[in-house]
Parts: C-alpha cells; structure tokens; sequence
C-alpha cells in the first residue's frame, strides 16, 4: 500500500474526502438560507473537485495531496460561513429590497479573518506533509 500525503494511505485520505463532502453539504444546507441559492449549494463539492484536481495535475501534486486541500476546501467553506449565516442572510434581504444596502462589516471581517486562518492552516498542513529534502 502506497503512503501518501502526511503519511496516510490514499484510501483514508478518500474516506476523510467522502466525509468532508458530506460535512460541506449538511453545513451548507443549513448555512444557505436563500432558496434560490440553496438548490445550488450541491455545486460545491464539483467545482472544489475540478479546481483542486485541475491545479494538482498542472502542479504534479500527488494524490494524496489534491486530496487533502480538497478536504480543507470543504471544511473551510462551512467555517467561514457558518457563524455569521444569520446576518448573510439578514444582508441579502436587505440586498434584495435594496441594492445600495452594503454587507454588514462584522460578517465580512470574520470572514475575512476566518479564511487567514484557514490559508495558515493549510499552508502548514501542506510545509509537513511535503517530502523532506525538496
């Protein structure tokens, strides 16, 4: 059996992918408010697949490391968005009524931050994981 990415075989790292899915669809049903928005949250995952894949094969990433910032993917879109989906939504409405209305500082400042973490996070994941001597 192959060892990949942070010493995990490829088979757990697509179980840990399969469940981080599932996670980022269940979180975002419940994040996503908005109907018209909420029958394309299932969109995620596919686009998440196709980029990450995309820029691993163009970087000749292994497996096992497309596989993991897939994961990060999916688990980071339901942190960033999670604790403020009340005032998203609050926002949108407001958007919809009218469209000078701006987005609520508070919202965007911990998204903004929550995605620092989440790009800290991975950018170490991704320094142990690498092989040493590279």
């Amino acid at each position: 059996m192959t060892r990949m990415f942070l010493s995990l075989p490829t088979g757990a790292w697509f179980a840990i992918a399969a469940a981080a899915t599932a996670v980022n669809l269940v979180a975002m049903r419940w994040i996503i408010q908005i109907p018209r928005y909420r029958k394309l949250q299932w969109l995620m995952p596919v686009i998440g697949a196709v980029c990450v894949g995309g820029r691993g094969l163009v970087q000749s990433d292994g497996l096992g490391m497309m596989l993991f910032l897939y994961t990060a993917l999916m688990l980071g879109m339901p942190f960033m968005l999670g604790p403020v989906r009340g005032q998203i939504t609050r926002d949108y409405h407001r958007w919809v009524e009218d469209p000078s209305t701006k987005a609520g500082k508070a919202a965007l400042a911990w998204v903004v931050t929550a995605m620092a973490i989440l790009l800290i996070v991975v950018a170490v994941g991704v320094a142990a994981g690498a092989p040493s001597g590279t």
